[in-house]
């Protein structure tokens, strides 16, 4: 008969469960690794600026974290993302490390002070049954969190949906992907053959020798569920006659796989999100990262400044060299919108000026005047910097002299605030 106790065990004792289902990292790793991972690399699964902003000032402590102690340390198995929170807040220089930001005190100091929490201890056993009922049975999880968890914890053989996942990474190259019905009915044996692909022993294979044609029809597979080609209502259980219904031109390369022939190993391989959004996103557009949407703003200057440096990003986010000449880039597109917007209203300026600040100051004060819509559309950094937590000012200086590490979120973030200011000006009148 399992034991369950509940007992107080202080935050920085816990360990993170490095094996968690929704982002399974090396069983060594620590909780730095842990969470730089979850803020910097999978966003989408942890959600962590979410749930800080749902707790607020309040730990909920009516579902504590489920606690196993494995040679002797008490590590986290359900409740990761409330106790990384924690963690996030209570470690000055894990948060300063992390993202950079220049208002550790004034994060929520119920949350900050709160160094001891309630927890459920119990046998390994015990918790994987427990999760298993609340993430696996209720659907919490996504379909391959779910596999993962079933293949490394139930014993249950790899399905084929984890194993594309694995040898891949399509799935999380196109999250819309991770639901019962892809795997059930549209990434099958069956019509994976269809379109040249299939499994011999636990290796993917396929009828493609040129592996660009390999990986181009695969992110075409994904296209068709991101763009809604494929859903529960329509072209459900299909595959190859939405694929050549929306891309005629591969009716000459798409073939049938044929396991007698010889047939070649697949080694197309998505490393991120980003592979895939390479494809969807054309030189001259954007994608949804970088300033948090695509800004259809007024031909001239700042558009053109907006869309270089959209661009840049786009081609080279994933080299940290780049990463300091977009943050860097910032100032300067507020320079140029601002010079442009007080030449419009006949103010003089001199060279000497610091426009941006300047401009970033007026910008404030406008948008204020709409804090309600603000408040509904905006992120919480966005809303920290209208009520004056967060001075914008400082962190593009900080940019601009390398006083500060250039990580993908800050970057992402403070971009979001800038895209307010310049769609605020100098969004596109619809005509």
């Amino acid at each position: 008969m399992s034991q369950q106790k509940i007992k107080q065990i202080k935050v920085n004792e816990l360990r993170l469960w490095s094996e968690n289902p929704r982002d399974p990292i090396d069983h060594k790793s620590t909780d730095f690794d842990v969470i730089k991972r979850a803020i910097d690399d999978n966003p989408d699964q942890w959600n962590l600026d979410k749930l800080v902003k749902e707790m607020g000032a309040h730990y909920d402590f009516s579902e504590i974290p489920t606690v196993v102690y494995l040679e002797g340390i008490p590590v986290v198995f359900d409740g990761n993302r409330r106790v990384a929170v924690l963690k996030y807040l209570q470690n000055k220089e894990l948060y300063s490390t992390l993202t950079g930001k220049l208002f550790y005190n004034d994060g929520p100091k119920g949350l900050r002070e709160l160094h001891e929490i309630p927890c459920n201890v119990c046998d390994k056993e015990t918790a994987l049954t427990n999760i298993e009922r609340k993430h696996v049975n209720n659907g919490s999880w996504g379909t391959i969190q779910r596999e993962y968890f079933l293949h490394q914890h139930r014993g249950q053989p790899k399905s084929l949906f984890l194993l594309i996942e694995e040898q891949t990474g399509l799935i999380s190259a196109f999250p819309i992907m991770n639901q019962g019905f892809v795997k059930d009915e549209i990434l099958t044996e069956k019509n994976l053959k269809d379109v040249g692909f299939g499994l011999k022993d636990t290796k993917l294979i396929s009828i493609y020798k040129d592996k660009q044609q390999e990986k181009d029809i695969l992110q075409k597979v994904g296209s068709l569920v991101e763009d809604k080609d494929i859903t529960t209502r329509k072209n459900r259980g299909l595959l190859k006659k939405p694929l050549l219904a929306k891309y005629p031109e591969n009716k000459n390369i798409i073939k049938t796989l044929n396991e007698s022939q010889t047939n070649e190993d697949v080694t197309t391989r998505f490393d991120s999100v980003s592979d895939a959004s390479v494809r969807r996103t054309s030189i001259t557009s954007t994608s949804d990262e970088l300033f948090g949407r695509k800004l259809i703003l007024e031909s001239g200057p700042v558009n053109n400044l907006y869309c270089g440096v959209t661009d840049v990003y786009e081609r080279f986010k994933d080299k940290e060299n780049v990463l300091p000449i977009i943050a860097m880039s910032f100032r300067l597109i507020l320079d140029v919108a601002g010079r442009l917007y007080y030449e419009s209203r006949d103010e003089t300026i001199s060279q000497e000026d610091q426009i941006s600040n300047r401009f970033i100051k007026d910008a404030k004060s406008a948008l204020k005047k709409d804090w309600a819509q603000m408040k509904k559309n905006s992120t919480s950094l966005t809303l920290e910097w209208i009520s004056d937590k967060y001075s914008l000012e400082a962190i593009l200086h900080k940019f601009a002299h390398g006083n500060i590490d250039y990580s993908k979120q800050t970057i992402v973030q403070t971009s979001k605030i800038v895209a307010e200011i310049l769609e605020y000006y100098f969004k596109k009148k619809s005509k």
